[in-house]
């Protein structure tokens, strides 16, 4: 979990710099509050359904910096807040392979979040952002299924993210992006590479560290899509006419 939430805050911050020269005041805060959410987050998801007074006093603090530097009729916040919600609901349902899909989702969620504390979304941000959480939610459905004591069968696994993907897919196309839809190969990697069931726990920070890998070499293309192809004017390219 902090491992994507680390990628998450390293994605909203590079797309919000990108290779512009001055830097916002909000970005330092932005990542102070980042670094202290991931601790916090990392101590109130083992907690989620067991909450004391001493936890929702440090819930309403972590909350504090959002509503005061975000503004709430956002568009932007919908997918966020509705992951979180269900991911609350999951929780106190102790429906535990539905919640650690839905929570990782929402971490790499907050990358919407964090970006708009910077800076307004423009159309490129959001779709590198939204196939973020897609090949996310992939890795967790992956996670989840090779896990040896889930009962949750391949078809599920491939199929449900497959259609997802198509989705994401469909909108970058539609919306002209074609160049983000490289950015999907990850998660279509993911589920053909996903491979057997685990025969043993002990291998299962093997996947971890995969997933570790794969995340952060996502983010690196990510940000190379975003400054070499979608904003060629910061690098100062002179066109002839």
């Amino acid at each position: 979990m902090a491992h994507g939430l680390m990628s998450s805050m390293i994605l909203s911050l590079a797309l919000a710099i990108g290779l512009a020269r001055k830097i916002s005041i909000f970005v330092p805060l932005v990542l102070i509050n980042g670094i202290i959410d991931i601790y916090a987050f990392n101590y109130l998801r083992l907690k989620v359904t067991k909450l004391n007074l001493k936890d929702l006093i440090l819930l309403v603090i972590l909350f504090i910096p959002y509503i005061i530097m975000l503004k709430l009729n956002n568009f932007y916040l919908i997918m966020p807040i509705s992951l979180l919600i269900l991911y609350l609901i999951f929780s106190f349902k102790k429906k535990f392979v539905l919640s650690n899909i839905i929570g990782s989702t929402f971490i790499a969620s907050l990358s919407l979040i964090w970006l708009l504390m910077i800076s307004n979304i423009n159309v490129e941000q959001f779709l590198i952002i939204l196939s973020w959480i897609i090949f996310t939610l992939t890795l967790s459905v992956i996670v989840e299924y090779k896990l040896p004591f889930r009962k949750i069968d391949k078809v599920s696994t491939i199929g449900y993210p497959l259609i997802i993907i198509s989705l994401g897919i469909a909108i970058t196309y539609l919306l002209g992006y074609y160049d983000l839809i490289l950015l999907y190969t990850f998660p279509i990697s993911a589920l053909i590479l996903s491979g057997e069931k685990l025969r043993n726990v002990k291998e299962i920070k093997k996947i971890g560290k995969i997933g570790m890998y794969s995340s952060l070499s996502f983010i690196l293309i990510g940000i190379m899509l975003y400054n070499l192809f979608l904003t060629p004017i910061n690098l100062n390219i002179i066109f002839i006419n």
